[in-house]
């Protein structure tokens, strides 16, 4: 609507995220080279968090979409997060574009670490990113953590990006997410912008819109009270610039005052307070299913570690059944061979030790039934005799 009066190709501050009009702060250049450093290494883990509407989708899409990578890639974005492991995997199997006519948990997992395992020998690297990540259920963060076991040699063979708002990290701090947790290789917290860099982000975004006059389309009290009413926000920064272009329009004024900024804000109260009041609802609604989560969960740590052995010889066992059904391809032939070897060592080595911890278990059930079965005799009431009296 307003384009043409100001001289825009497109509309600056449109809200869905686009990689070409990211604005590189000190803050996002920052983040940009520790993301970049864990997709370049392939590393394990990587993690960037934020608050909403700080930029982190913007960024991630440039990084992966208009930077260029060594390697190619091949990516599976996840947005809906609210799912179970059995959705999860089904979905991933979906945005691979993999051929799976099961819905069963193993065959969605074997299908996953055949498609990773081909990519790899053909060059390729897979890609998982969960947008939202805060909202994942703790049984479908496993999941992600078997994933990461699928590798060739000492190679991931699948890259796994987590993003999320500040509350994901406090969901990865869980116990039952210990190891998850460790393999996290880098870590960022994407802030708000400074004050100063407010007027350079607004001004960047003119520009990549076709904005070529010398007079500025915002004047200095504008910027001043946009960078305080939005906090520096560039979700907020957007949605007010874009309602005061309007303005602006409205009035036949090419310049956007303080005064029109005033306007946008008293006019859209809902503006800034939707955005409070979805962050304070969303931390209240993460607190309850914390608490929630932790009453339920009253697992003692055998059970867990007898689950994991378990789980890692049924990765064990999938990767060993991707392998196979590679090994007679024309890539990566040598490679598949000794890593078959490798994985049944691995499996046998796991194998003795569930074993070892299944008889330790039902000697400890022994022995436990036996103090049991003592403390009821010794507790159970005895017989009192009576003596006759004979006559």
């Amino acid at each position: 609507m307003y384009r043409n009066f100001f001289g825009l190709k497109s509309r600056p501050f449109v809200l869905t995220p686009n990689p070409d009009f990211l604005y590189l702060s000190k803050i996002h250049d920052l983040a940009l080279i520790h993301l970049e450093y864990g997709i370049l290494h392939n590393v394990g883990f990587i993690v960037l968090t934020g608050e909403i509407g700080a930029g982190k989708t913007t960024l991630l899409k440039y990084l992966l979409e208009k930077k260029k990578i060594k390697n190619p890639l091949d990516i599976a974005y996840v947005l809906n997060t609210n799912l179970g492991p059995e959705e999860f995997l089904d979905m991933l199997v979906k945005e691979f574009d993999i051929k799976c006519n099961s819905k069963d948990k193993s065959d969605l997992l074997d299908a996953l670490a055949t498609h990773f395992i081909s990519q790899y020998s053909r060059g390729i690297r897979s890609v998982i990113v969960v947008d939202e990540a805060q909202n994942l259920p703790l049984n479908t963060f496993e999941e992600l953590r078997m994933l990461s076991n699928i590798d060739v040699g000492d190679t991931s063979v699948v890259q796994i990006i987590l993003v999320g708002q500040p509350e994901l990290k406090e969901r990865l701090s869980h116990h039952s997410l210990t190891q998850l947790a460790q393999r996290i290789s880098v870590y960022y917290h994407l802030t708000s912008l400074p004050k100063d860099e407010v007027k350079n982000y607004i001004e960047h975004r003119l520009r990549v819109a076709g904005y070529n006059l010398k007079n500025p389309l915002f004047d200095e009290k504008a910027i001043d009270r946009i960078s305080e009413a939005s906090k520096g926000i560039p979700r907020l920064i957007n949605k007010i610039c874009d309602s005061a272009l309007t303005y602006a329009y409205a009035d036949g004024s090419k310049i956007v005052s303080v005064d029109i900024v005033e306007q946008v804000l008293k006019d859209n109260a809902l503006l800034l307070d939707s955005h409070v009041c979805y962050e304070k609802r969303e931390k209240d609604i993460f607190e309850k299913e914390n608490k929630i989560k932790e009453k339920l969960d009253n697992s003692n740590d055998f059970y867990r570690l007898l689950e994991q052995l378990n789980n890692e010889i049924k990765a064990l066992k999938i990767r060993i059944h991707a392998l196979e059904s590679l090994k007679h391809s024309d890539n990566g032939v040598e490679v598949l061979e000794k890593m078959l070897r490798e994985e049944r060592e691995k499996n046998r080595t796991l194998e003795r030790k569930l074993m070892s911890l299944t008889i330790k278990y039902n000697t400890l059930e022994k022995e436990l039934k036996k103090q049991r079965e003592s403390v009821i005799y010794k507790n159970k009431p005895k017989k009192r005799k009576f003596l006759g009296i004979l006559k």
